[in-house]
């Protein structure tokens, strides 16, 4: 990653989402390839960065912006493309998706004791046609008063189709929260009024 080695990001194999009106604070369980199971709780100020830059990036990696970023009708576009082919994989699959990472969807976020990471940084690049994601944090519980470096806590590397699939995710999750943060991802507010809408 531009910003910090992605050698150095405990790689994550597939990922489950939850919102925790508890805590306030999106949760994502990560499950590493090293089999371990970690708990990456996302506060509103890191999600609403974490959004507009998943956005960003995809949007300049576009090939059709030239090196501009792309507009939102061909972002629009593209995501229905995405969700159209995820539905094709599902359907081929019985038992759900089997690409790595996956990314599975949950409403019933729930604390967990052990693995547990406040994410307070996140890092986004674009290699090789990779969505890179990485996620820095600090451990939980946390000693008060400590100003700790953050570390790297997970990354996952998607596809285009997966990384559309991701932000849809997180937009989904935010407005659950009413965290009023969807405005970073314009068109995918665009498409969701005209489905409700019933025009596409």
């Amino acid at each position: 990653m531009s910003e910090g080695s992605s050698q150095s990001f405990p790689r994550v194999r597939h990922i489950q989402i939850g919102y925790s009106p508890a805590e306030d604070r999106v949760l994502l369980r990560l499950a590493m390839v090293t089999g371990e199971q970690r708990s990456a709780w996302i506060p509103r100020r890191v999600m609403g960065r974490l959004m507009a830059r998943l956005n960003e990036a995809l949007k300049r990696s576009h090939p059709a912006g030239e090196g501009q970023p792309a507009a939102d009708a061909v972002m629009a576009m593209e995501h229905v493309a995405a969700r159209s082919e995820l539905a094709g994989q599902r359907q081929g699959s019985e038992e759900g998706p089997q690409q790595e990472p996956g990314a599975h969807e949950r409403t019933d976020a729930q604390p967990v004791e052990d693995g547990a990471y406040l994410i307070t940084q996140e890092r986004i690049d674009i290699q090789q046609g990779q969505v890179l994601v990485g996620l820095l944090g600090h451990d939980l519980p946390s000693a008060p008063g400590l100003a700790q470096t953050p570390r790297p806590v997970g990354a996952l590397s998607l596809s285009r189709t997966q990384a559309h699939e991701l932000l849809r995710m997180l937009t989904a999750q935010a407005e659950q929260a009413q965290w009023g943060l969807g405005r970073s991802v314009s068109w995918l507010r665009w498409l969701k009024s005209r489905r409700e809408r019933g025009q596409g």
